[in-house]
Protein backbone atom coordinates (compact mmCIF):
# COMPACT_ATOMS: atom_id res chain seq x y z
CA UNK A 1 0.00 0.00 0.00
CA UNK A 2 1.10 3.55 -0.73
CA UNK A 3 2.30 5.37 2.39
CA UNK A 4 1.34 8.71 0.81
CA UNK A 5 -2.21 7.78 -0.25
CA UNK A 6 -4.23 10.39 1.63
CA UNK A 7 -7.56 8.82 0.71
CA UNK A 8 -6.56 5.53 2.39
CA UNK A 9 -4.97 7.25 5.39
CA UNK A 10 -8.03 9.41 5.99
CA UNK A 11 -10.29 6.36 5.62
CA UNK A 12 -8.29 4.55 8.32
CA UNK A 13 -8.51 7.61 10.54
CA UNK A 14 -12.29 7.73 10.11
CA UNK A 15 -12.70 4.05 11.00
CA UNK A 16 -10.69 4.54 14.19
CA UNK A 17 -12.61 7.68 15.10
CA UNK A 18 -15.93 5.86 14.55
CA UNK A 19 -15.27 3.46 17.43
CA UNK A 20 -17.64 4.12 20.33
CA UNK A 21 -16.31 4.77 23.82
CA UNK A 22 -17.73 1.48 25.09
CA UNK A 23 -15.85 -1.72 24.15
CA UNK A 24 -16.31 -2.50 20.46
CA UNK A 25 -14.46 -4.32 17.70
CA UNK A 26 -14.67 -3.18 14.09
CA UNK A 27 -13.44 -5.29 11.17
CA UNK A 28 -11.72 -2.95 8.67
CA UNK A 29 -10.82 -5.42 5.92
CA UNK A 30 -12.64 -8.24 4.13
CA UNK A 31 -13.40 -11.02 6.62
CA UNK A 32 -13.00 -14.57 5.36
CA UNK A 33 -15.85 -16.98 6.14
CA UNK A 34 -14.93 -18.64 9.42
CA UNK A 35 -16.40 -20.44 12.40
CA UNK A 36 -13.17 -20.91 14.37
CA UNK A 37 -11.41 -17.57 14.71
CA UNK A 38 -8.18 -16.56 16.43
CA UNK A 39 -7.77 -12.93 17.46
CA UNK A 40 -4.18 -11.68 17.44
CA UNK A 41 -4.18 -8.44 19.48
CA UNK A 42 -1.19 -6.15 19.55
CA UNK A 43 0.10 -2.62 19.41
CA UNK A 44 1.85 -3.50 16.10
CA UNK A 45 4.41 -0.75 16.56
CA UNK A 46 5.48 -2.03 14.03
CA UNK A 47 4.09 -5.42 12.96
CA UNK A 48 6.99 -7.90 12.93
CA UNK A 49 7.77 -11.19 11.24
CA UNK A 50 6.78 -12.85 14.52
CA UNK A 51 3.24 -11.49 14.24
CA UNK A 52 2.96 -12.83 10.71
CA UNK A 53 4.47 -16.21 11.55
CA UNK A 54 2.19 -16.57 14.58
CA UNK A 55 -0.84 -15.90 12.37
CA UNK A 56 0.35 -18.43 9.80
CA UNK A 57 1.01 -21.01 12.53
CA UNK A 58 -2.52 -20.53 13.91
CA UNK A 59 -4.02 -21.03 10.44
CA UNK A 60 -1.96 -24.18 10.07
CA UNK A 61 -3.15 -25.35 13.47
CA UNK A 62 -6.79 -25.47 12.41
CA UNK A 63 -8.17 -21.94 12.78
CA UNK A 64 -10.35 -20.82 9.88
CA UNK A 65 -9.23 -17.19 10.19
CA UNK A 66 -6.89 -14.96 12.17
CA UNK A 67 -7.85 -11.36 12.91
CA UNK A 68 -5.09 -8.87 13.68
CA UNK A 69 -6.66 -6.63 16.34
CA UNK A 70 -5.24 -3.15 16.86
CA UNK A 71 -6.36 -1.51 20.10
CA UNK A 72 -7.03 2.22 19.98
CA UNK A 73 -5.43 2.37 23.42
CA UNK A 74 -3.22 -0.40 24.82
CA UNK A 75 -3.35 -1.23 28.52
CA UNK A 76 -0.23 -0.07 30.30
CA UNK A 77 1.30 1.58 27.21
CA UNK A 78 1.61 5.18 26.11
CA UNK A 79 1.03 5.73 22.42
CA UNK A 80 4.36 6.53 20.79
CA UNK A 81 5.98 5.57 17.52
CA UNK A 82 3.75 4.81 14.56
CA UNK A 83 0.42 6.55 14.15
CA UNK A 84 -2.60 4.26 14.33
CA UNK A 85 -3.22 4.87 10.62
CA UNK A 86 0.27 3.63 9.77
CA UNK A 87 -0.16 0.55 11.95
CA UNK A 88 -3.30 -0.28 9.98
CA UNK A 89 -1.48 0.49 6.74
CA UNK A 90 1.30 -1.91 7.73
CA UNK A 91 -1.14 -4.65 8.77
CA UNK A 92 -3.05 -4.37 5.50
CA UNK A 93 0.23 -4.68 3.60
CA UNK A 94 1.08 -8.06 5.17
CA UNK A 95 -2.29 -9.71 5.90
CA UNK A 96 -2.15 -13.08 4.08
CA UNK A 97 -5.17 -15.06 2.85
CA UNK A 98 -7.26 -16.26 5.76
CA UNK A 99 -6.64 -13.15 7.84
CA UNK A 100 -8.41 -9.88 8.49
CA UNK A 101 -7.66 -6.62 10.28
CA UNK A 102 -9.75 -5.03 13.04
CA UNK A 103 -9.60 -2.09 15.43
CA UNK A 104 -11.01 -2.07 18.94
CA UNK A 105 -11.82 0.50 21.59
CA UNK A 106 -11.20 -2.12 24.29
CA UNK A 107 -7.78 -2.35 25.93
CA UNK A 108 -8.48 -5.26 28.31
CA UNK A 109 -8.84 -8.77 26.92
CA UNK A 110 -12.08 -9.43 28.80
CA UNK A 111 -13.62 -6.45 27.00
CA UNK A 112 -12.09 -7.45 23.66
CA UNK A 113 -13.56 -10.94 24.00
CA UNK A 114 -17.05 -9.55 24.64
CA UNK A 115 -16.70 -7.09 21.77
CA UNK A 116 -15.52 -9.84 19.42
CA UNK A 117 -18.46 -12.06 20.41
CA UNK A 118 -20.81 -9.24 19.37
CA UNK A 119 -18.94 -8.51 16.13
CA UNK A 120 -18.54 -12.18 15.15
CA UNK A 121 -21.76 -13.87 16.33
CA UNK A 122 -21.72 -17.65 16.36
CA UNK A 123 -17.95 -17.95 15.98
CA UNK A 124 -15.72 -19.89 18.34
CA UNK A 125 -13.14 -17.31 19.44
CA UNK A 126 -9.61 -17.76 20.76
CA UNK A 127 -7.11 -15.02 21.60
CA UNK A 128 -3.43 -15.49 20.72
CA UNK A 129 -1.08 -14.09 23.37
CA UNK A 130 2.52 -14.39 24.52
CA UNK A 131 3.36 -15.93 27.89
CA UNK A 132 4.34 -12.51 29.26
CA UNK A 133 0.88 -11.20 28.35
CA UNK A 134 -0.75 -14.17 30.09
CA UNK A 135 0.82 -13.05 33.36
CA UNK A 136 -0.75 -9.62 32.86
CA UNK A 137 -4.16 -11.15 32.13
CA UNK A 138 -4.13 -13.00 35.47
CA UNK A 139 -2.70 -10.03 37.39
CA UNK A 140 -5.40 -8.60 39.65
CA UNK A 141 -3.91 -5.11 39.63
CA UNK A 142 -5.51 -4.48 36.21
CA UNK A 143 -9.08 -5.01 37.40
CA UNK A 144 -11.47 -3.80 40.09
CA UNK A 145 -12.61 -7.46 40.34
CA UNK A 146 -10.14 -9.89 38.78
CA UNK A 147 -12.28 -13.03 39.05
CA UNK A 148 -15.32 -11.35 37.51
CA UNK A 149 -13.17 -10.04 34.65
CA UNK A 150 -11.69 -13.49 34.00
CA UNK A 151 -15.14 -15.05 34.06
CA UNK A 152 -16.23 -12.55 31.40
CA UNK A 153 -13.13 -13.28 29.30
CA UNK A 154 -13.51 -17.06 29.35
CA UNK A 155 -17.26 -16.89 28.81
CA UNK A 156 -16.49 -15.72 25.28
CA UNK A 157 -12.98 -16.90 24.37
CA UNK A 158 -10.16 -19.31 25.00
CA UNK A 159 -6.51 -18.27 25.24
CA UNK A 160 -3.83 -19.74 22.98
CA UNK A 161 -0.41 -18.95 24.44
CA UNK A 162 2.77 -18.72 22.36
CA UNK A 163 5.52 -18.96 25.00
CA UNK A 164 8.82 -17.10 24.71
CA UNK A 165 11.99 -18.93 25.68
CA UNK A 166 11.20 -21.11 28.70
CA UNK A 167 7.78 -19.50 28.97
CA UNK A 168 5.93 -22.82 28.73
CA UNK A 169 7.06 -23.73 32.24
CA UNK A 170 6.05 -20.33 33.58
CA UNK A 171 2.60 -20.80 32.02
CA UNK A 172 2.17 -24.13 33.78
CA UNK A 173 3.28 -22.65 37.11
CA UNK A 174 0.87 -19.72 36.71
CA UNK A 175 -2.09 -21.94 35.86
CA UNK A 176 -1.33 -24.35 38.69
CA UNK A 177 -1.74 -21.61 41.28
CA UNK A 178 -4.88 -22.37 43.35
CA UNK A 179 -6.41 -18.99 42.50
CA UNK A 180 -6.11 -19.75 38.76
CA UNK A 181 -7.00 -23.43 38.52
CA UNK A 182 -10.66 -22.86 37.64
CA UNK A 183 -9.67 -21.27 34.32
CA UNK A 184 -6.68 -23.47 33.41
CA UNK A 185 -8.67 -25.62 30.96
CA UNK A 186 -9.42 -22.51 28.87
CA UNK A 187 -5.70 -22.03 28.12
CA UNK A 188 -3.65 -24.00 25.60
CA UNK A 189 -0.08 -23.71 24.31
CA UNK A 190 1.05 -23.07 20.75
CA UNK A 191 4.84 -23.66 20.76
CA UNK A 192 6.90 -21.57 18.35
CA UNK A 193 10.49 -21.67 17.17
CA UNK A 194 12.70 -19.89 19.76
CA UNK A 195 13.84 -17.35 17.17
CA UNK A 196 10.22 -16.26 16.70
CA UNK A 197 9.50 -16.05 20.41
CA UNK A 198 12.44 -13.71 20.97
CA UNK A 199 11.44 -11.25 18.24
CA UNK A 200 9.68 -8.15 19.56
CA UNK A 201 8.59 -4.77 18.24
CA UNK A 202 10.76 -3.16 20.93
CA UNK A 203 13.85 -4.86 19.52
CA UNK A 204 12.93 -3.80 15.98
CA UNK A 205 12.43 -0.17 17.03
CA UNK A 206 15.85 -0.15 18.65
CA UNK A 207 17.49 -1.47 15.50
CA UNK A 208 15.74 1.08 13.30
CA UNK A 209 16.70 3.91 15.64
CA UNK A 210 20.34 2.88 15.44
CA UNK A 211 20.26 2.66 11.65
CA UNK A 212 20.65 -1.14 11.64
CA UNK A 213 19.13 -3.33 8.93
CA UNK A 214 15.92 -5.05 10.18
CA UNK A 215 15.96 -7.65 7.38
CA UNK A 216 14.33 -10.84 8.58
CA UNK A 217 12.78 -9.19 11.63
CA UNK A 218 10.14 -7.34 9.62
CA UNK A 219 8.04 -8.61 6.72
CA UNK A 220 9.49 -7.06 3.53
CA UNK A 221 6.41 -4.86 3.00
CA UNK A 222 6.67 -3.44 6.52
CA UNK A 223 10.43 -2.91 6.22
CA UNK A 224 9.85 -1.01 2.98
CA UNK A 225 7.13 1.11 4.61
CA UNK A 226 9.34 1.95 7.61
CA UNK A 227 12.17 3.03 5.33
CA UNK A 228 9.88 4.99 3.04
CA UNK A 229 8.41 7.13 5.83
CA UNK A 230 11.51 7.29 8.04
CA UNK A 231 9.80 5.66 11.01
CA UNK A 232 11.96 5.39 14.16
CA UNK A 233 14.94 6.88 12.31
CA UNK A 234 16.91 9.64 14.08
CA UNK A 235 16.44 13.26 12.90
CA UNK A 236 18.66 14.56 10.13
CA UNK A 237 22.04 15.47 11.58
CA UNK A 238 22.24 18.77 9.68
CA UNK A 239 18.70 20.15 9.80
CA UNK A 240 17.21 18.29 12.77
CA UNK A 241 14.30 17.34 10.52
CA UNK A 242 12.38 14.26 11.63
CA UNK A 243 10.89 12.95 8.40
CA UNK A 244 8.31 10.74 10.12
CA UNK A 245 7.11 13.53 12.42
CA UNK A 246 6.91 15.86 9.42
CA UNK A 247 4.71 13.42 7.51
CA UNK A 248 2.44 12.90 10.54
CA UNK A 249 2.11 16.66 11.04
CA UNK A 250 1.29 17.17 7.37
CA UNK A 251 -1.42 14.53 7.48
CA UNK A 252 -2.98 16.27 10.49
CA UNK A 253 -2.87 19.63 8.71
CA UNK A 254 -4.23 18.23 5.44
CA UNK A 255 -7.12 16.57 7.28
CA UNK A 256 -8.46 20.09 7.91
CA UNK A 257 -9.10 20.41 4.17
CA UNK A 258 -9.73 16.81 3.27
CA UNK A 259 -11.51 17.32 -0.05
CA UNK A 260 -8.76 19.52 -1.45
CA UNK A 261 -6.06 17.27 0.01
CA UNK A 262 -7.42 14.09 -1.54
CA UNK A 263 -7.92 15.77 -4.91
CA UNK A 264 -4.80 17.92 -5.18
CA UNK A 265 -2.26 17.56 -2.37
CA UNK A 266 0.99 15.72 -3.00
CA UNK A 267 1.96 14.39 0.42
CA UNK A 268 5.28 12.94 -0.74
CA UNK A 269 6.30 16.26 -2.29
CA UNK A 270 5.28 18.19 0.82
CA UNK A 271 7.37 15.89 3.00
CA UNK A 272 10.39 16.50 0.74
CA UNK A 273 9.83 20.27 0.93
CA UNK A 274 9.43 20.31 4.71
CA UNK A 275 12.49 18.11 5.22
CA UNK A 276 14.64 20.31 2.99
CA UNK A 277 17.62 22.31 4.22
CA UNK A 278 16.48 25.60 2.66
CA UNK A 279 14.38 28.40 4.10
CA UNK A 280 11.10 27.00 2.76
CA UNK A 281 11.74 23.74 4.55
CA UNK A 282 12.62 25.46 7.80
CA UNK A 283 9.52 27.67 7.72
CA UNK A 284 7.20 24.76 6.99
CA UNK A 285 8.77 22.66 9.76
CA UNK A 286 8.20 25.49 12.22
CA UNK A 287 4.55 25.80 11.21
CA UNK A 288 4.12 22.05 11.69
CA UNK A 289 5.96 22.09 15.01
CA UNK A 290 3.69 24.76 16.43
CA UNK A 291 0.52 23.31 14.91
CA UNK A 292 0.00 26.50 12.93
CA UNK A 293 0.25 24.98 9.45
CA UNK A 294 -2.97 25.83 7.59
CA UNK A 295 -4.08 24.21 4.32
CA UNK A 296 -3.27 27.49 2.54
CA UNK A 297 0.35 27.25 3.72
CA UNK A 298 0.61 23.75 2.29
CA UNK A 299 -0.98 24.77 -1.00
CA UNK A 300 1.45 27.68 -1.32
CA UNK A 301 4.43 25.44 -0.50
CA UNK A 302 3.35 22.84 -3.05
CA UNK A 303 2.68 25.40 -5.79
CA UNK A 304 6.01 27.12 -5.16
CA UNK A 305 7.78 23.98 -6.36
Amino acid sequence: MNAYDLRALFAFRERIASLPSEPALLIVSPMPPASRIALLPGSFNPPTSAHLLLAERALGDGFDAVVFVLAKESAGKQRTGLTLEDRLLALHSIAPPGTAVAVTSASLYCDQAEAAARALPGASISILVGSDKLEQIFDGSWYPDRDAALDRLFAHARLVVAPRGDGAESVRILLDEPANLRWAHFVELLPLHPAVGDLSSTRVRGLLASGADPTGLLPPAVAALMGDVGAFAPPDADTGADRYAIRAGLIDALAKARDWAVASADLAALVRIAAGDDGDGGRLRELLRTGAAAPRDLLDAQNAR
